[in-house]
């Protein structure tokens, strides 16, 4: 069984967000402001079901057939209490007193008929109506950020139906739980009294991690990303959870417990816990059929651990960003937009199509074992939600770019410049309410600290500030890290031990300018370095301390390498150096994930203007591929586009596809990524 990736996008976590405070059967007050929040999560069942076609693209109404008579609920902590009520009593006066007008957040488990697959979507639901006499209870439904992977027009019919009604709680920080999906959960007694083997068999792929209402976030994340973060999020603790299922006599059932050591097996889709059994249970442990698993939040980052990434701008043969302007196909050196899509996809989205000579290079990035993408350039008028999506049904992660050009402009272009950035188009999502669910972070401007922009990294320092503060107007999560990618050269004053490390002064000008001081949590550290694992992690400038552990201990905000690498053709260039230096920077993460985002090797493909046969320009030979000969080549039309530029004037141009060919960092990054 393989559980659909339907539930998408993202969330912060804050541990205990699960179980809220204890309260009545209804509401708890939020202090005076006339808004109510649930404490409790309820949980229906039900025989089969239906999600209608809507009218518009996310609207649903949600239809129960056969639905038990009575909901279970939760509510509390480590003295979990759990009741039950009348279906009839929660969807009449529960609903209006426990919610406030402020729609709950639910998840819905079912099997779609004719498939028997295991599938769910993330909605907000509102309108509960109940008739007794059928046992029908309808709600009308909205999908949380693209969440459903079937034909907008289409209508679901679905069988054994559990819907998960989250409870409200209302703050300013993005909070969730951890759900997954099985066909069954075994509890396993062992020697130790109260404590259990949980196995989830015929597991879904996917763990979904949901928000509660006021929220509006979730994503779906491969069980094989979730557990490598469980360090990450919990450190030595052990969060709460809660099991829910049916018997094999169809009596529901819900355990809390205290989850350890968790274990994923991929080939058998078993999912086993350490579990310790808390405070009131629905009775003796016994296996359940259709069940949800649901972990209280812990700590977030929406970077994939390890990061394992590469830095991405794969144009062709024909491509040089000194002339790039000239063409329309070139404009801006966007190679995440639609009409790129030859290079990146599996389509053209030009009036000519690219098949059978597409060349897939997201798939391939995901064959390597990459999970992460740097960008670095980005024309808000292009569509690159196509791109974002890709990569996201690929599970790879991407970090967007605003542009040197925006970041040197000030207040006059970013007054009315940076609104397009929020839009589906660009790093929203498609009802332009949160982040992209691809999106883990933000990179503005590149090297702007170098001698050649003097001034400009103070102005983009200004860009930043004004970048999170319209996040922030905008409401979109705050869990998205901003940064500036700096040389990784010493500049200024001397920080530690009278050496000046490299970066040191650009990190100090970021995180003390009045203008993004306040912002600090919100930021992260963005060197490039090309210096060996043993200076990154042993010795810098005699120091006897690494430069990564010597630069959290300094500043104590996490780093993510823009750039990380070094050239073919440099004389004391092998493989082996950026192999360990890659893997040396991702054990130390695994070890310290507080510390390291990522990286992102320098680069996927050779800068194709500047290669040679023979790796003799430095610049021109970091890639893990070199372009070879052309294999298809595509006139572009107007028709193509969706703005003019008079720059380009009448110049569609020409996009080539060329054989990617492995050079000898190609075997380096993948060992490196394994």
């Amino acid at each position: 069984m393989k559980t659909k990736r339907f539930v998408m996008s993202a969330l912060a976590l804050v541990a205990g967000a699960m179980l809220a405070g204890c309260g009545g059967d209804g509401a708890k007050s939020d202090g005076g402001s006339g808004t109510s929040y649930s404490p409790r999560t309820y949980m229906l069942v039900a025989g089969s079901g239906q999600l209608s076609a809507g009218a518009e693209e996310t609207t649903r109404t949600l239809t129960l057939k056969n639905v038990e008579s009575d909901v279970l609920w939760y509510e509390g902590g480590q003295g979990l209490e759990v009741g039950k009520s009348p279906v009839k009593d929660y969807a009449g006066s529960i609903w209006r007193d426990a919610y406030g007008g402020v729609d709950p957040n639910a998840t819905v488990q079912f099997q779609l008929q004719g498939s028997g697959a295991m599938e769910g979507v993330y909605v907000a639901l509102s309108q509960p109506a109940y008739d007794e006499k059928t046992g029908t209870m309808t709600f009308q439904a909205q999908l949380q950020n693209d969440t459903l992977d079937q034909d907008a027009g289409a209508a679901l019919a679905f069988d054994n139906v559990t819907v998960k009604v989250l409870n409200n709680l209302a703050d300013d920080k993005e909070v969730a739980e951890y759900t997954q999906y099985a066909s069954k959960a075994a509890l396993q007694p062992t020697a130790t009294a109260g404590q259990y083997k949980v196995v989830l068999s015929q597991a879904g792929a996917d763990m979904f991690l949901v928000d509660n209402a006021p929220g509006t976030y979730s994503e779906a994340r491969p069980v094989s990303y979730f557990l490598p973060q469980w360090s990450y999020a919990y450190g030595e603790a052990a969060p709460t959870a809660t099991l829910f299922g049916t018997t094999s006599k169809g009596v529901s059932k819900l355990y809390a417990m205290k989850l350890t050591n968790p274990a994923y097996d991929a080939d058998t889709d078993e999912i086993s816990y350490t579990a310790t059994l808390q405070g009131a249970n629905a009775g003796a442990p016994e296996a359940v059929d259709d069940a949800v698993l649901s972990i209280a939040a812990g700590r977030f980052t929406r970077f994939p651990i390890p990061g394992k990434g590469t830095a991405y701008q794969a144009f062709g043969q024909g491509y040089n960003p000194s002339t790039a302007n000239t063409s329309y196909i070139y404009f801006g050196s966007d190679i995440a937009r639609k009409q790129a899509g030859s290079l990146w996809g599996t389509q053209s989205y030009l009036k000519q199509g690219c098949a059978p000579s597409c060349r897939n290079d997201l798939k391939t990035i995901k064959d390597m074992g990459i999970n992460l993408i740097r960008l670095y350039d980005w024309d808000t008028r292009n569509d690159h939600s196509q791109f974002l999506d890709y990569a996201n049904s690929l599970n790879i992660k991407v970090i967007v770019p605003l542009s040197n050009w925006i970041s040197t402009q000030g207040d006059t272009v970013w007054n009315t410049a940076l609104a397009a950035y929020f839009s589906n188009r660009n790093f929203g999502n498609k009802a332009g309410t949160d982040w992209h669910p691809a999106i883990a972070g933000v990179i503005i401007s590149n090297e702007l600290d170098s001698e050649g922009y003097p001034g400009n990294y103070n102005t983009a320092i200004g860009l930043v500030a004004r970048f999170i503060e319209e996040a922030d107007k905008r409401k979109f999560s705050k869990s998205v890290p901003v940064g500036m990618p700096v040389t990784f050269v010493p500049r200024g004053e001397p920080y530690l031990l009278g050496r000046n490390m490299p970066g040191w002064n650009q990190f100090n000008r970021l995180l003390t300018d009045s203008r993004t001081a306040k912002y600090k949590d919100r930021l992260m550290l963005a060197p490039q370095t090309y210096n060996d694992e043993t200076y990154l992690l042993k010795n810098a400038e005699s120091t006897g301390q690494g430069w990564i552990p010597a630069t959290y201990k300094q500043f104590g905000v996490p780093i993510l390498f823009t750039e990380i690498g070094y050239s073919r053709a440099k004389p004391d260039y092998t493989p082996n150096y950026v192999n360990r230096q890659l893997k040396g920077v991702l054990d130390y993460q695994k070890s310290n994930p507080g510390q390291i985002l990522g990286i992102a090797h320098f680069q996927f493909d050779d800068k194709v203007w500047k290669q040679t046969d023979h790796d003799t320009d430095t610049e021109g030979a970091f890639g893990a591929f070199h372009h070879g000969n052309v294999v298809k080549q595509i006139q572009t039309v107007q028709a193509d586009y969706d703005f003019y530029e008079d720059q380009a004037k009448t110049n569609y141009g020409v996009l080539t596809i060329d054989q990617l060919n492995k050079t000898s960092l190609y075997d380096a990054v993948v060992n490196a990524y394994k």
